[in-house]
């Protein structure tokens, strides 16, 4: 599952959930999409066929996929800057921060899962972030990454950064997020 993929549906889940703020941010390196000249995720066509309709164009983006996009009352920004979170949003009067990694979904060689999640969570863990915000380190929902997810959840250094492993799947959900957690 591309990076792009996971950050968008990680978005969309947010955007569906009680409390949600209205907007959601979401950060899409372009070489996350297109790796040597093919597309890997096509984020307009996915978005509308999810409903989401583009409205202003980011003007300082050369990328057709930068702008504003709304489905009901809810909007989702795409953008391509750096230094920030891949996903950022407001949930019940909290700053969710994401990063957010690909990963294949199937069982590969070599176990490309954990510098992948253990990439994601080093970055959540510099994150510029407040006492109340909530950090997450999301990847696929595949079967190594649920057993490296619940493995690594009960580690005490990893409770104690308060950074939560958030498992993202092609049905829309998402598993590993706790909103209540301080």
């Amino acid at each position: 599952m591309p990076e792009a993929e996971v950050s968008i549906r990680l978005a969309e889940h947010l955007s569906e959930l009680p409390g949600f703020g209205g907007h959601v941010d979401v950060a899409i390196d372009g070489a996350s999409i297109s790796v040597h000249g093919s597309e890997v995720f096509d984020i307009a066509g996915y978005l509308n066929t999810f409903g989401w309709v583009a409205q202003a164009k980011e003007d300082a983006s050369r990328n057709a996929w930068a702008t504003t996009y709304r489905r009901g009352s809810a909007t989702m920004r795409i953008h391509s800057r750096s230094g920030v979170g891949d996903v950022e949003a407001v949930v019940q009067g909290r700053r969710i921060i994401a990063e957010c990694k690909k990963g294949p979904l199937i069982r590969k060689t070599g176990s490309p899962e954990y510098p992948l999640l253990t990439t994601a969570i080093g970055q959540a863990l510099l994150f510029r972030a407040g006492e109340n915000d909530i950090l997450v380190a999301a990847v696929p929902d595949s079967p190594t990454f649920r057993r490296i997810a619940t493995e690594w959840r009960e580690r005490p250094r990893l409770k104690a950064a308060g950074i939560q492993i958030a498992l993202v799947d092609r049905m829309g959900g998402v598993d590993g997020l706790a909103l209540s957690i301080k």
